[in-house]
Formats: C-alpha cells, sequence, structure tokens
C-alpha cells in the first residue's frame, strides 16, 4: 500500500512479512508493531525502531521490517518528533484483510495434502471474508477460488507460504542464550522461526497450516 500523510511518503507492505518505508522531510520517524493476543482490548509492544529516510551508507536504517510471515493480530503505528510537543503518533493501521485480495502460496508436490490445505484457507475465507487467491502446482485447484479469473493485476494486501520451510535465521534473536533456539519479541512472544510458530517435524498437514494462518 502505498500513501501520503502530510509530507510523508509511505509504503505498507505485508507481502509476506511486514515492511514499512518513509520517505519524508524529516531526518528520523519511530515505527512500531503491537500484537493484539487472544482478543485483548489492549495491544502488548512487539518490535520498534527507528528508521532514517536519509540514511545514506547506513540503507539498512532506511526502512522497518518485521520478518514474522505466520498471522498475528497486529497494528502498525509511524511516530515523528514534533517541536515544543516531542514524539507523536502520525499515522496507526491495524490488521484487516476483510474484504482485500489476499494471496496463499501453498508449496507442497502432494495433491492430498494440497487439498487439505485448501479446505483450511476456506476456512480463513470464511473467518475473514476476504478476496482469495491460491497459487499451488495443481491448476485445476486454483480454478476452484473465484479470482484465479480476475482480469485486473491484483495488489495484494496479504501473501502467505504454506510449507514446509527450514529455519534459516541467522540473526541475533535466533542465537540469544536466554531463549535458546527461539525467537524471542516484545518479551512475551516466542515462536520457533518466521514461517513457523511452532516445529513441523511432528505436525500433521492441518496443523502446519493452522498454524501458519492462526486457525
Amino acid at each position: 500500500m502505498y500513501f501520503t500523510l502530510n509530507k510523508e511518503n509511505v509504503v505498507l507492505n505485508f507481502n509476506p512479512s511486514i515492511t514499512v518505508r518513509i520517505g519524508g522531510p524529516d531526518d528520523f520517524y519511530v515505527v512500531e508493531v503491537k500484537e493484539f493476543r487472544d482478543n485483548e482490548d489492549f495491544p502488548s509492544h512487539l518490535e520498534s525502531y527507528k528508521i532514517t529516510p536519509h540514511a545514506g551508507k547506513h540503507f539498512w536504517r532506511d526502512y522497518f521490517s518485521l520478518p514474522i510471515e505466520f498471522y498475528l493480530d497486529f497494528e502498525v503505528s509511524i511516530h515523528k518528533v514534533i517541536d515544543g510537543v516531542g514524539l507523536k503518533r502520525i499515522y496507526t493501521h491495524r490488521f484487516c484483510d476483510y474484504g482485500k485480495y489476499v494471496l496463499f502460496n501453498l508449496f507442497t508436490d502432494n495433491k492430498v495434502e494440497c487439498e487439505v490445505w485448501l479446505d483450511r484457507v476456506k476456512e480463513y475465507e470464511r473467518l475473514h471474508e476476504c478476496k482469495v487467491v491460491v497459487n499451488t502446482k495443481f491448476q485445476e485447484l486454483n480454478k476452484k477460488f473465484g479470482y484465479y479469473y480476475s482480469p485486473i493485476q491484483i495488489d495484494y494486501y496479504k501473501t502467505y507460504n504454506i510449507g514446509r520451510f527450514p529455519k534459516s535465521s541467522e540473526d541475533f534473536r535466533t542465537k540469544d542464550p536466554r531463549k535458546h533456539d527461539k525467537l524471542w519479541f516484545g518479551n512475551y512472544k516466542t515462536f520457533w522461526s518466521y514461517q513457523h510458530p511452532r516445529p513441523w517435524v511432528e505436525l500433521n498437514s492441518q496443523e502446519i497450516i493452522d498454524d501458519i494462518l492462526g486457525l
């Protein structure tokens, strides 16, 4: 999603994880992500840091990225420094795919498993009332969802990748000795990898997709 706030140009992307880019006149902005846990009214802080539109060589600081790909009930906020006020929130967006296009990439060579996953995608569609597009190696299954024939180039609100993905993270969170072999956010949330909340080795096909889609 691309939009303009005042003098800021913002790109907000959830495909497949949260990325925020800001082009603006100020020297820095703060992006924050909070999670609503178990239908709570007040969210818990998950991640935040400063980004600098004019970062120059320090290019990794000119955007915000939270690489969690599975479902979260989250809220993204953007803050800036205003003279005489301090840090002020200028934008908030809570994840809501109601009526929006959502892409589901299903990575499996097993047609029976693919059909199990498609049944769970239909359940996600029922709960969220989004516009589902599926991508599998089985064209006859892809065509079961009406938006397969959409004549327009779709701007997806969210992308989910369903499969058995290796734990590839090598960042400092994976190596944190306080939570051995787990990723740790917000001092309350731990999970196995950025693609899977739990190790998938002992999970069946439905449990794998239910984990990813929050079902």
